[in-house]
């Protein structure tokens, strides 16, 4: 039988284990701060927005904003505030926060604040990830409507940043089926529908707007007008080619009855005169 020796842990051991162990912990403490929060928000062009920043008081530190890998503000209470050129008229510090002013378009993508410190032993650094969003508010909608017998389209047109259409019936039916989207839809009239107007709504993240209601009943209108129109252009060609015709044969007896009489004058006139000359 074969005995197996463990060699025992000494005192001595079981510190440097810890000590080991506890340098462990901190250094995946200081890699938890690369990525710790992040949010979304939602925008109009012209708004501001406000970038928190909360380190904690007793310890320096200094904060990085940077849009898109890109600094943009460089601020710690020991150092001057520093901005990147092209955001100078748009930065402001506020209370524990920096606003960014005057939002455009352009301004949509990622941000992060970053907070380094400086002092205080092995403190992580605390990162917060914004995902900006910046959308042009929707116009007041038109509506444009195509009458083609019984087939009708009407098309909704609204100016924004991501545009979604819907259209619902005047009175509300007040089911989510009345309701159809998209910008322009299609439909088939039936004498004596239960509703004929319509109205069109545009949205998008940050605002809404609806159109004045449409009322069809000038697609029926329009419609019983246009079933006139072959039949008229039919009995106009009828018509004008009776007409045609009548003026024709006038024309034909007219020349008949002027043949006789042109004969007649012609067998009264006098033979020609002719001349003789006598030899001498």
């Amino acid at each position: 039988m074969t005995t197996e020796y463990k060699p025992f842990k000494t005192p001595r051991r079981i510190c440097v284990e810890t000590m080991l162990l506890y340098i462990i912990g901190k250094l995946c403490r200081w890699g938890e701060g690369v990525v710790e929060r992040r949010a979304t928000i939602r925008v109009k062009v012209g708004d501001s927005i406000s970038f928190p920043v909360s380190p904690e008081s007793d310890q320096s530190y200094s904060v990085d904003l940077l849009f898109n890998t890109i600094r943009i503000v460089l601020w710690s209470p020991q150092t001057v505030f520093q901005v990147h050129e092209q955001y100078k008229r748009r930065i402001s510090m506020g209370n524990a926060s920096i606003w960014l002013n005057k939002l455009n378009l352009s301004d949509s993508g990622l941000y992060q604040v970053r907070i380094e410190y400086i002092s205080g032993g092995l403190k992580a650094p605390e990162n917060t990830y914004f995902h900006l969003q910046v959308f042009e508010p929707v116009s007041k909608p038109n509506i444009t409507a195509e009458c083609l017998g019984n087939n009708v389209s009407l098309s909704c047109f609204s100016q924004g940043t991501e545009v979604i259409y819907s259209w619902e019936t005047l009175p509300p039916c007040g089911n989510d089926s009345c309701v159809q989207l998209g910008q322009t839809i299609h439909l088939q009239l039936h004498p004596h529908p239960p509703s004929t107007t319509y109205t069109c709504t545009a949205h998008n993240p940050v605002s809404k707007a609806s159109s004045d209601s449409t009322d069809l009943e000038k697609c029926f209108t329009s419609g019983s007008q246009g079933r006139w129109i072959p039949a008229l252009c039919a009995s106009s060609i009828f018509i004008v080619f009776g007409a045609l015709v009548l003026l024709y044969m006038r024309k034909k007896q007219t020349q008949y009855k002027r043949e006789p009489i042109q004969e007649a004058v012609m067998e009264e006139e006098p033979p020609s005169a002719m001349f003789s000359i006598d030899p001498v």
